[in-house]
């Protein structure tokens, strides 16, 4: 008897280690979009924080700065998100190509200075810089998102990126 109170113990004890473990990598959101944003192409629309979809911003600037970064034939997936005059543009290198990728991000900043000299740009092929991009894509796609959430979000962008130089 005093053995079965032990097992029902240790049984009850990895129940509960693993009902915590299933409960704390849940997500509000079920996390479709950035699962796939790993895996495959996913062109999410260029954004702006202020304005929306580029047809509120000066002559389409983002979607002139996702094309010329998409026309770069070592790259296969692009995110731009606009804040003022900052610009982050993350972006997706083909495998073969994983090997230059300071060369590639090299030419793609100044390509972007080059052809968009009043913007200042924040050019990165990291995954996790990529991944946020797209969270804060999906967060300016829902209604009534506050400024200020937006530009909170921006900033830790930039944040994680002068982490990673």
């Amino acid at each position: 008897m005093f053995r079965q109170g032990r097992y029902l113990k240790a049984s009850f004890l990895v129940f509960i280690v693993v009902l915590c473990v299933l409960t704390a990598c849940s997500n509000k959101n079920d996390g479709k979009t950035e699962n796939l944003a790993m895996i495959k192409r996913t062109d999410p629309e260029p954004m702006d924080i202020i304005n929306g979809m580029d047809e509120k911003d000066e002559k389409g600037l983002i979607s002139k700065v996702k094309e010329t970064v998409a026309n770069e034939d070592t790259i296969y997936d692009v995110i731009v998100v606009k804040n003022d005059k900052k610009i982050i543009v993350a972006y997706k290198v083909k495998h073969l190509q994983r090997f230059h990728m300071k060369k590639i991000e090299k030419t793609v900043t100044e390509h972007l200075e080059e052809k968009f000299p009043k913007n200042d740009f924040i050019v990165s092929s990291d995954y996790k810089i990529f991944l946020e991009s797209v969270r804060l894509n999906e967060l300016l796609k829902e209604k009534d998102v506050p400024e200020k959430k937006a530009r909170k979000k921006f900033k830790e962008i930039e944040e994680l990126q002068k982490e990673l130089i």
